[in-house]
Parts: structure tokens; C-alpha cells; sequence
């Protein structure tokens, strides 16, 4: 089968606008969001308690530029490279806002309709992240910490990546209990998306490889994020 080219750079947007997407997708189904949104989605919970101003787009990359922050200070090294990841973040706050617009219409008030919701936003955001394993640019302040954290300390990737993951989770229970005595920004779909995901990430990228050829438009800026 003759694979299609596929540009690393559209992958990039590909991924931040489903990763978004699925973002606003499971804030709409209601079940609770993955651990890595948890703590950004309650406080944006408490927070339009009180105000409007402060949309869940602004809290990712304020969160995530204080997870670079903190990555900088453990590794007492910083890169000019660390700038375009806090870009990624502020696009990807802009496009979870936008998302959250576009979806804010849907009704999603029966039993059904919020699972089916749900798994849209599971897919979506396999689909997002498959596409940022295609893409050399930048990615967010999340992907970028376990990356240099591991390669830093010389950790394993998998292990540093389920003890970030398992961080949020337990920030995301104490902000909860904190700000709400219970759970409103987590829940079962948040355990299903730690059970799915990778499992679903590693379905797309499959096919994405089986059907896309992934070359750079821009050579000399691959080169310049990959060396």
C-alpha cells in the first residue's frame, strides 16, 4: 500500500486541536477528565464560582509554564527550546478555549449521549497524541518535563511518565476535596482513560504509520528542535 506524505508540521496542529477537542469533549461528558487536566479543570471549576475572566485555556499554560518553571529548577538547566514549548502550551490553552466554545452548545444530558461523548473524547485525544509523536516541534510543558526529566536523571521514560501521571491525580483529589468536600473534576472516566489510553494511542499511531509518510516541510527547522 502506497503511503500518503503527511507533513510533520500539519501534525502539530493536528494534535494540538484534537487534544483540545477531546479535552472539551470529556469536560462535556461529565465523567471526569484524565489526570493531567485535573488539577487545571477544578480549580477552573472553583474559580467560575466566582469570576469569568479565568477560562480553562489560561489556567493550561499557566499551569503548564509552572511545570517548566519547576523543571528548570530541578535540573538547574534551562534552553532557549523551553520557550517554544510554553508556546505549544499557550496554543493549546487558545484551542481548549475555542473547543470549549464550539462544544458548549451540544446537549449532552441523557445516559447515552454523555458515554457517547465520552468516547469521542478518548478517541480524540489517541488521535492528538499519536500526531505529536509525528511532529518535531516543541510539545507542551506535560510532554517536554517527563521527556528531560528522564533523560536528565536517566530514569526510565514509562516510570517517570506514570509518576507524573499519578502526581496530578493525587493534586487533582486534594484540590478537590479541598475546594468542593468531594469529586467533581475526576471520576470513573478518568480511571478509563488511564486503563484506554495507551492502549488507544498505540491503535492510531499504528494506523497512521500504515497509511502516512511523515517528512518535515521544513528540514532545517527539524533539525534545529531535534538536535
Amino acid at each position: 500500500m502506497k503511503k500518503h506524505i503527511f507533513y510533520k508540521e500539519i501534525a502539530y496542529l493536528c494534535a494540538v486541536s484534537f487534544i483540545a477537542f477531546g479535552v472539551a469533549l470529556a469536560a462535556k461528558a461529565d465523567f471526569g477528565v484524565s489526570m493531567i487536566s485535573g488539577p487545571m479543570y477544578t480549580i477552573y471549576l472553583w474559580s467560575s464560582q466566582f469570576t469569568d475572566i479565568i477560562t480553562v485555556g489560561t489556567l493550561e499554560y499557566i499551569l503548564q509554564g509552572l511545570v517548566i518553571a519547576l523543571l528548570v529548577f530541578l535540573t538547574r538547566n534551562f534552553k532557549v527550546s523551553y520557550l517554544f514549548s510554553f508556546a505549544t502550551s499557550v496554543f493549546s490553552g487558545l484551542m481548549i478555549d475555542l473547543s470549549f466554545i464550539i462544544v458548549e452548545p451540544f446537549l449532552a444530558d441523557t445516559l447515552p449521549i454523555r458515554i457517547a461523548v465520552f468516547a469521542a473524547s478518548l478517541i480524540s485525544c489517541a488521535i492528538g497524541v499519536a500526531f505529536i509523536f509525528h511532529s518535531y516541534i516543541a510539545p507542551a510543558g506535560n510532554e517536554l518535563f517527563v521527556k528531560v526529566f528522564s533523560e536528565h536523571f536517566k530514569k526510565d521514560i514509562n516510570k517517570v511518565k506514570i509518576a507524573y501521571d499519578a502526581s496530578f491525580l493525587i493534586i487533582s483529589i486534594v484540590l478537590n476535596l479541598l475546594l468542593f468536600r468531594g469529586f467533581v473534576a475526576i471520576g470513573i472516566g478518568t480511571v478509563l482513560t488511564a486503563v484506554l489510553n495507551g492502549v488507544l494511542i498505540g491503535k492510531v499511531s499504528a494506523i497512521l504509520e500504515k497509511h502516512l509518510e511523515f517528512k518535515a516541510a521544513f528540514p532545517k527547522l527539524e533539525k534545529y528542535f531535534t538536535k
